[in-house]
């Protein structure tokens, strides 16, 4: 379930890239119809999608004349596997995860900036997870989140966050957790604001555990990850660049994150590694918002304890594609 003031809150696959109620291993139950807060997300999609198409030239005016503006995006992304932070979910039939995301500026100073950050993540299942499961929608998780961003000593950016992560489809239980994250962009270090490399970015989350556990164990528990996305531009055009991107990150238990069936925490979880490309698609009308195509291919290393939940496999390949539209 991913979720730093991601973007995403936008979640990557072992996360945000955290999940599964008071046991978030898949397991069948009743079905039910779309709830409320699903037909919510769709309408709030719709007119974001609408209002952003009719207004995004008196959006720019409005920017330029007051200095800030709510900056909202969407997006869908398709993966052949799903695992939450390290964590098996799916890993069968089709996977697609639309989500919804909200930025509003609070206060903008020459040394610190303040934002609240709000949105809504989805996983949609047609595997045992989901519609192919007896009584079952695809309507696998719904994630929601709020938070405060902060952006400080000009390359440093953190934030506090709420999540909820549920499931429409009654796969899981619900889990209350409380993420903090940290990034630093260092691509100032290395001379190269204009130039192909753009540093490695490390970032570092710390998510508490408050109600329910995404590792189906016995006490709510406590994680740390630690990533580094190192990129430069590949093709660098005006008309249609290309940037690659090499995600790495590490999953670690700080207390009960990661328990076995006799109640023993791993502390390791899992360490995942990969290959993303990106392009900006500039022949969609600038009127739709800024549209991204992006797509990649990672490899997932699991520890034992996750290795169990996954059915005796420790490793996998995960492929995914995705679009993201900036409104």
């Amino acid at each position: 379930m991913q979720a730093t003031a991601r973007h995403p809150v936008s979640r990557d696959n072992e996360y945000w890239s955290s999940k599964a109620g008071n046991t978030r291993i898949m397991r069948k139950s009743t079905g039910k119809i779309l709830s409320s807060t699903v037909r919510t997300l769709f309408l709030v999609c719709a007119t974001l999608f609408a209002s952003g198409t009719a207004t995004a030239q008196e959006s720019e005016m409005v920017a330029e004349s007051e200095g800030s503006q709510v900056e909202s995006s969407l997006g869908v992304d398709w993966t052949t596997k799903y695992f939450f932070r390290g964590i098996v979910q799916e890993t069968e039939g089709l996977i697609l995860q639309p989500w919804v995301d909200f930025v509003f500026p609070l206060s903008e100073g020459q040394d610190v900036s303040f934002s609240f950050n709000i949105g809504l993540w989805n996983s949609l299942h047609d595997g045992p997870s989901g519609s192919g499961g007896a009584g079952m929608t695809m309507h696998y998780e719904l994630d929601a989140y709020a938070g405060m961003g902060v952006s400080f000593l000009e390359n440093w950016s953190g934030s506090l966050s709420y999540v909820v992560l549920s499931s429409p489809n009654s796969a899981f239980g619900t889990v209350k957790e409380l993420d903090i994250s940290l990034s630093f962009d260092d691509s100032d270090l290395f001379g190269s604001g204009s130039g192909r490399f753009h540093g490695v970015q490390p970032s570092v989350l710390i998510v508490w555990e408050l109600d329910g556990q995404s590792d189906g164990g016995s006490e709510e528990g406590n994680y740390l990850e630690v990533g580094f996305e190192p990129s430069f531009d590949l093709i660098q055009d005006e008309k249609q660049p290309l940037s690659i991107s090499f995600p790495i990150a590490g999953g670690f238990s700080l207390s009960n994150y990661f328990e076995g069936v006799a109640g023993e925490d791993d502390s390791f979880g899992f360490a995942r590694g990969g290959v993303s490309l990106s392009t900006p698609l500039n022949f969609v009308n600038a009127r739709l918002g800024s549209w991204t195509l992006s797509g990649g291919v990672s490899m997932l290393y699991l520890g034992d304890n996750l290795e169990l939940i996954n059915g005796g496999e420790k490793s996998e390949v995960i492929l995914t594609l995705g679009i993201g539209i900036g409104l």
